[in-house]
Order: structure tokens, then sequence, then C-alpha cells
């Protein structure tokens, strides 16, 4: 168990490394420019389901590039968020990529 956590982690950040690789880095489709962050945050599937530690990207003007911390994989809808009170919206997966995910943002409440 612990070494399959183990490798899920490291994928994970072998995810962020190529995202942080310009010379590996062609998957700029966005209609909006990127910002890079690498804040920690948490996907929020609600009810019952727990949430999933992830690390977001980049974030758009109407989304964001996210990962599983784990290497589960994300629901295909969740509620992003960065602390208890700061929540970026509600996300829609767009595309799969191993452990990580691009979601579209809604931000109405």
């Amino acid at each position: 168990m612990w070494l399959r956590r183990r490798a899920s982690a490291v994928e994970a950040a072998s995810v962020i490394d190529s995202y942080n690789n310009p010379f590996l880095n062609d998957r700029n489709r966005r209609q909006h420019p990127r910002r890079r962050t690498r804040i920690r945050a948490w996907a929020d599937p609600g009810g019952v389901a727990p949430v999933y530690d992830c690390v977001v990207l980049d974030v758009s003007e109407g989304g964001a590039s996210v990962v599983s911390v784990t290497g589960v994989d994300l629901p295909d809808t969740f509620e992003l968020q960065l602390d208890t009170r700061s929540k970026m919206g509600k996300a829609k997966v767009a595309w799969r990529d191993g452990a990580a995910v691009g979601v579209k943002l809604d931000k109405s409440k």
C-alpha cells in the first residue's frame, strides 16, 4: 500500500515537473492565457464522498490544470477549494492525462 501510494506521488511530481519545463509543454490550447501556480488545494465531490488532495498547476480565466497528489482519478465534477473559506468554483473535467486533469471553472454561486 505504501509503495503504491509512493509511486503515485512520484507520478504526480513528474506531471508537475513536465508542466514547468517549457520544452515538454505543448499543451497550451486555451483561449485565455494561463498563469502558472503551484497551489495546494482539494477537490470536494460533495456529499459524503472524501475530498482529494491536489495541486493547482495553472489557472486561466475559465479553468485550471489540476493534478491529484496521490495519483487517484479525480471525479468528473467537484468543488475546487484552496481552504475552508476560499473556493475557486465548481469544476468540470474537460480533459485527462494520467493524474492531471484540465477543468472548466464555474464561479457563479
